[in-house]
């Protein structure tokens, strides 16, 4: 059989070696059998079941030969999650609960192109959507055998685009506001550009997930004020463009 282990419900296959032999006697060991040179057999239940063939060969006086195999079925999990805020709220972070039974690692995939591993079905998940829309978000859930569960449901998102600087933070290694960020919704693709009073750019980003640390090529920045630009295109086309200061604390 090939593979001897399998998740059940588990379509076996087997490929009858026998050398000689023109009649074949398969039991499953689950109740089911066959005289097929090559049979299937659909095991419904996880188990280990012994699979006997018996070879009769019609020439030699029907002399018989009997071989045994051992193929182990293993059960599978059941995902299940639920999600809130239900129904969902614009620009409003999602948070999904695993309920799974029975799995030990799992895989979410949220429909937008993102998705996330872990093992610890405690843990509540987050995902932000970035754009308006209907996403059909999937959990995956694996037991320690391989075997494998899915389950979807479809959340609907409402994205209200917006985006924003904030105008100081401080950069002093405390862990609080030691980086600043453009904070908004729905935001495609961005440029933003950080100048000191002398007119040089001291930092650039495309990445929202991105921000400044107030260093410049490795060295920390003085406190002073920072111009800065900021292009954006949002996820449903609209464009910004937008100026302002950032004051730099110490």
């Amino acid at each position: 059989v090939t593979p001897a282990v399998g998740c059940a419900p588990y379509n076996a296959v087997f490929n009858n070696t026998s050398l000689a032999g023109q009649q074949f006697q398969w039991d499953f060991g689950d109740g089911g059998t066959s005289t097929a040179t090559n049979p299937t057999h659909l095991y419904a239940n996880p188990g280990t079941y012994v699979v006997r063939l018996i070879a009769i060969d019609n020439a030699t006086c029907n002399i018989r030969d009997t071989a045994f195999q051992t193929i182990t079925v293993s059960g599978s999990p059941t995902a299940a999650f639920t999600y809130s805020p239900n129904p969902t709220e614009p620009n409003t972070a999602i948070s999904f609960t695993n309920n799974s039974i029975g799995a030990t690692s799992f895989k979410w995939l949220f429909g937008d192109g993102d998705s996330t591993l872990g093992n610890n079905i405690d843990a509540t998940v987050r995902h932000l959507y970035n754009q308006t829309g209907t996403f059909n978000a999937c959990l995956i859930a694996f037991n320690a055998a391989g075997c494998s569960d899915t389950t979807c449901q479809s959340i609907s998102v409402v994205i209200n685009v917006a985006a924003n600087v904030p105008n100081a933070f401080s950069p002093n290694g405390d862990g609080n506001n030691d980086r600043i960020f453009v904070r908004g919704f729905g935001i495609g693709k961005m440029t933003w550009r950080i100048y000191n009073r002398w007119g040089v750019q001291v930092y650039i980003s495309n990445n929202q997930a991105e921000g400044w640390d107030g260093t410049y090529k490795g060295k920390l920045q003085p406190q002073e004020v920072y111009h800065y630009t900021l292009q954006i295109e949002f996820t449903n086309g609209d464009k910004l463009s937008k100026k302002g200061d950032i004051t730099l604390l110490r």
